[in-house]
C-alpha cells in the first residue's frame, strides 16, 4: 500500500470492485496540512488542545480540512482532532525543538491507515476494498446443517397461506445468566454515553432545511458472548455459516452491547405516506445517520478501552465482509440476542420503539450484566407472526419486495438506488417500515395478549 494518494474526482459511485486497490479514499498531503495547522493553534501561547476541532473529508476528492465543528455541510464527513484522529492524551504537544509539521507527520504516520478505512466506511457505507483483512483463525463453526429437518412448529395447526418458518421453535432455549454480583460496568454508564452523544454531537444532524436531528434516544442491551444463541445464528436457516462467533472477532469476549437508535420525530413526519418515495430527510437520515452510527461505534471502542478492556465493532472492523447479502456479524441478530425486540416479516428489527431506526453493536471483554430476552419468538412482536392480522409492510412496499414469504433484499436495494434520488447525492426506501402497527412501538394487540397472560409486557 502506497502511504501518497493522489487527489481524485471520481464520484462516489464509482467504487472499485471487491479486492482491488482503493488509491484515493484519503488525500494524506490534505490531512497532514490540517493537523499541522491544528497543532500550531493548540501549541501557540501555551498548550491547549481544542476539543471543537475537526477534520473535515469531502466526498468528491477526499481531501481534509481543518475547521470548528457546525452544521454539516452535505457529502462531508467529520473527525474530531482530540480524542479521533489523535486519541493519545497530550499527543499534540510540541516537544522542545519539534515543528508543527514535524508532530503531524509522526502522528500521521501512526493513524493515516485507520483514517483511511475510516473515511472508506463513512463514504462506501461497508468495508474498503484492498484493506479487507483474514481472520487469524479458520471459521469456527457451532450451528448445525439441519437444526429441524422436519419443520417442526411450535403451534398444533399454522394458520392458511402463512409461511411455515415464522413458527419454527426458538433458536435456542431462552438464555438467562444469573446477575452479575460484580460486573465490570454498569449498562447505565453506557446508556448515558451513547445519549449525551445522541444530544450534543454536531454530527447527529442533517445537513439539509433547518438541520433537525437524526437520531433519538437510544435502547441498550447487552448479550453474554457464551450466549448459544451465538452458534444459533451460524446455522443455514438463520444468517448462515460465514456468521462469526463473539470471540472470533474478539478473543477473550465477553459481552456484546448492542443500541437501538430510533429516527427522530422530524424525520417521521417529514416521510409521505402517499409518495412512492421517500422522503429526503429519511435518505439523508439513512445515509448521514450511518455515519452517526460509527461515531458510536467507535466511541464505544474508547470507552471500554479506557476503562482496561478490549473491544471491537465488527461492522467497521477491516475482517468484516459479507457473502453476498450475507453479512459476517449481524447487527439485527445482535440486538435479538441483547433483548431489544424481534424480527418483523419486512425483516426489521422491531423493538420497544419501533422498527423505525438502525442498530448497532460493539464486542468489549468487558463483564456487564446480560439483559433479558423478554420474548420466545423470533417474530415475536410481528402481527403477521401472531395471527395473520396485518400484512401492512407488504401493502406498504411499492415494489413487492415484501410479501408473506419475508424480503427480496436485491429488489429492494434496487428501488432503494434509483434514477429518483441521483440528485440528491444518496437514496434510501423506509416504506416498511413506516405508517404501520409497528413503527414507533410494540403492536398493541400483542401488549395486550401479554397482559392478559399475566406475562411481562413486553413478553409476545
Amino acid at each position: 500500500m502506497s502511504e501518497k494518494a493522489a487527489p481524485s474526482a471520481y464520484s462516489i459511485n464509482e467504487i472499485p470492485k471487491w479486492g482491488e486497490p482503493y488509491p484515493r479514499i484519503l488525500n494524506r498531503e490534505s490531512v497532514l496540512e490540517a493537523l499541522t495547522d491544528y497543532i500550531l493553534q493548540v501549541n501557540h501561547q501555551g498548550y491547549r488542545p481544542n476539543p471543537r476541532k475537526v477534520l473535515a473529508v469531502r466526498t468528491s476528492d477526499r481531501t481534509a480540512t481543518l475547521r470548528s465543528e457546525g452544521t454539516p455541510i452535505r457529502q462531508e464527513v467529520y473527525y474530531r482532532v482530540e480524542g479521533e484522529v489523535v486519541p493519545w492524551s497530550g499527543a499534540t504537544r510540541l516537544k522542545e525543538g519539534q515543528t508543527p509539521a514535524q508532530l503531524a507527520e509522526e502522528l500521521l504516520a501512526k493513524r493515516y491507515e485507520q483514517l483511511w478505512i475510516w473515511v472508506a466506511y463513512d463514504f462506501t457505507k461497508g468495508s474498503p476494498p484492498g484493506f479487507r483483512k483474514p481472520f487469524e483463525t479458520p471459521l469456527q463453526h457451532k450451528g448445525s446443517a439441519a437444526p429441524n429437518p422436519d419443520q417442526v412448529t411450535r403451534r398444533r395447526e399454522i394458520p392458511s397461506k402463512m409461511n411455515p418458518r415464522f413458527f419454527l421453535p426458538d433458536p435456542v432455549s431462552v438464555y438467562q445468566e444469573q446477575p452479575e454480583p460484580n460486573p465490570d460496568l454498569a449498562l447505565e454508564e453506557v446508556h448515558r454515553l451513547v445519549s449525551d452523544l445522541v444530544r450534543t454531537d454536531f454530527r447527529n444532524v442533517l445537513p439539509e432545511g433547518d438541520n433537525p436531528p437524526i437520531w433519538d434516544l437510544p435502547l441498550v442491551g447487552v448479550a453474554a458472548a457464551e450466549d448459544p444463541i451465538f452458534a444459533r445464528f451460524q446455522d443455514p436457516e438463520v444468517v448462515g455459516a460465514q456468521h462469526r462467533l463473539p470471540e472470533e472477532w474478539l478473543p477473550g469476549a465477553r459481552s456484546i452491547v448492542s443500541v437501538y437508535l430510533p429516527f427522530s420525530e422530524a424525520i417521521a413526519e417529514a416521510y409521505r405516506k402517499d409518495s412512492r418515495y421517500s422522503a429526503i430527510e429519511f435518505s439523508s437520515g439513512k445515509w448521514n445517520g450511518s455515519k452517526f452510527l460509527n461515531v458510536v461505534r467507535r466511541a464505544l471502542v474508547r470507552f471500554f478501552e479506557e476503562r482496561g478492556g478490549g473491544a471491537v465493532a465488527p461492522n467497521i472492523d477491516p475482517r468484516y465482509d459479507s457473502d453476498g447479502w450475507l453479512p459476517f456479524w449481524s447487527e439485527r441478530h445482535a440486538a435479538f440476542a441483547a433483548g431489544l425486540g424481534t424480527f418483523g416479516l419486512q425483516q426489521a428489527l422491531i423493538t420497544e420503539r419501533g422498527a423505525f431506526g438502525r442498530v448497532l453493536s460493539v464486542i468489549t471483554t468487558l463483564k456487564l450484566t446480560p439483559t433479558p430476552r423478554p420474548y420466545t419468538e423470533v417474530y415475536g412482536y410481528c402481527l403477521y407472526a401472531l395471527d395473520g392480522s396485518c400484512r401492512a409492510c407488504v401493502r406498504r412496499c411499492p415494489t413487492g419486495a415484501v410479501n408473506e414469504a419475508g424480503k427480496l433484499v436485491e429488489l429492494c436495494s434496487k428501488h432503494g438506488n434509483s434514477d429518483h434520488f441521483q440528485e440528491w447525492g444518496y437514496g434510501s426506501c423506509g416504506h416498511c417500515s413506516t405508517f404501520i402497527p409497528c413503527s414507533h412501538g410494540i403492536p398493541d394487540k400483542i401488549r395486550k395478549r401479554a397482559e392478559d397472560h399475566n406475562s411481562s409486557p413486553l413478553r409476545a
